[in-house]
């Protein structure tokens, strides 16, 4: 009978039967994946940070950067997201594209422009603007244009943060309209989603080494304008809309072809968008128990000491008056860590704004009293004419002097003739 039920035993343990309940929660979903997603509904900063734990689409944190953010990948190995900022509240950095470092919790720390391998001085940063970006290993993939830059992010390389490479994309018409990527370490290819066709969306890939950029067959997403956020999970693409309507809508779409994209998010429409992940989230302490554990009592508990020891004979005597004890001062915090140095932009003057036309309203003018009316014209009175009082005498008067003439001119003519005689 023992040999029977032995051998039932080890049937029923071969077949799972009996076996012991795991401890381990259960896996999750093979196309689970928790994302990292930058929002912009408008341009400048601040940007969105959404932790969004997918399929599900429930957001699990959410943080506002004082930061423009885009081209964003997740380095597992640092266990941080980094991101392109081209600028911050105050407006556009002054020599192009910064890098910032996104933690577990949300923190955005900003380290400096992301300049060029071996040069000296900085220079404008060829990855401003960058819509797309992706991590493998120690090399940040970021899309600018139909370029393909490769950034070193080892902390302890000579060019951390530096352009080490660049790969020209083609065709242009595919690379110019992918606005995200994730890389698939399986092939070290870049996946994204390309919105250059007048149909559906395809999924397109991106060979770093070559700048080859391919359609996958069979898989594609609906039109919907520029998808800004693309991450890869173990069987599904994730791809977010920035517009579809007057909305933004993240789709999951099956790696292998036996499906078609399904949505499990929206929220508001978006001018620019961008994803980093699968990415890892600390595991939450576990919950405080209610009741403390009695101790465990000691196999062997110590033997009392059979000699205690014997008290002082002369206890010290206790001081009249004990010193008061000084408070023991509460140590200084630490002061905090120094911000990464910021180039700050170039000091660009205002516009001077052109003053507007200035009408001038003349005050109300006082009418000018009416000329006085002209008096009527008063003619001079005629001066009285002075009759001569004695009218015989002058008369008298010109008689004589008309006389006088008369002979004078009589005798002048006497005169002559007497002359022309005795010539």
């Amino acid at each position: 009978m023992l040999g029977v039920a032995a051998a039932v035993s080890a049937l029923l343990a071969a077949t799972g039967w009996l076996a012991p309940p795991s401890a381990n929660p259960p896996a999750k979903a093979p196309d689970g994946c928790t994302i990292l997603q930058a929002e912009n509904e408008r341009e400048g900063a601040p940007t969105t940070l959404r932790l969004l734990a997918l399929p599900a689409g429930t957001t699990r944190r959410l943080t506002e950067a004082g930061y423009w953010i885009n081209a964003m990948g997740y380095s597992a190995a640092q266990d941080v997201v980094y991101g392109v900022a081209d600028g911050t509240r105050a407006g556009r950095y002054g020599h192009g594209a910064h890098a910032v470092r996104i933690d577990a919790a949300g923190v955005v720390t900003d380290l400096g422009v992301i300049g060029r391998a071996g040069a000296r001085r900085p220079v404008w940063s060829l990855v401003t603007g960058a819509t797309a970006g992706a991590i493998d290993g120690d090399r940040w993939y970021v899309r600018q244009g139909s370029d393909l830059y490769t950034v070193d992010i080892d902390p302890a390389g000579a060019d951390y943060l530096r352009v080490v490479h660049r790969t020209p994309l083609r065709p242009v018409s595919l690379a110019v309209d992918v606005d995200d990527f994730a890389v698939d370490p399986a092939d070290g290819l870049l996946y994204g989603v390309s919105a250059a066709t007048h149909g559906d969306s395809p999924v397109v890939t991106l060979d770093p080494a070559t700048g080859v950029v391919a359609v996958v067959p069979g898989l594609a997403f609906p039109r919907g304008g520029a998808y800004g956020a693309v991450v890869l999970a173990p069987g599904a693409i994730y791809a977010t809309a920035n517009e579809d309507g007057q909305r933004s809508v993240t789709y999951r779409l099956p790696r292998d072809g036996s499906g078609q994209a399904v949505e499990v998010a929206s929220g508001p429409p978006l001018v620019s968008s961008d994803a980093a992940g699968c990415y890892t989230e600390a595991a939450p302490p576990p919950p405080p128990s209610s009741t403390s554990p009695s101790p465990t009592p000691s196999p062997n508990p110590p033997t009392p000491s059979p000699n205690p020891p014997t008290p002082s004979p002369n206890p010290p005597t206790p001081s009249p008056n004990p010193p008061t004890p000084s408070p023991t001062p509460a140590p200084e915090p630490p002061p905090p860590p120094q911000p990464p140095p910021v180039e700050r932009p170039a000091a660009v003057p205002p516009p001077v704004p052109t003053p507007s036309p200035v009408v001038v309203t003349p005050p109300p003018s006082t009418p000018e009293p009416p000329p006085p009316s002209p008096s009527p014209l008063v003619r001079p009175a005629k001066k009285a004419q002075v009759k001569p009082s004695d009218t015989g005498k002058r008369t008298r008067e010109k008689r004589r002097w008309g006389l006088t003439a008369l002979i004078l001119v009589l005798g002048g003519g006497a005169g002559a003739a007497h002359v022309r005689r005795h010539r």
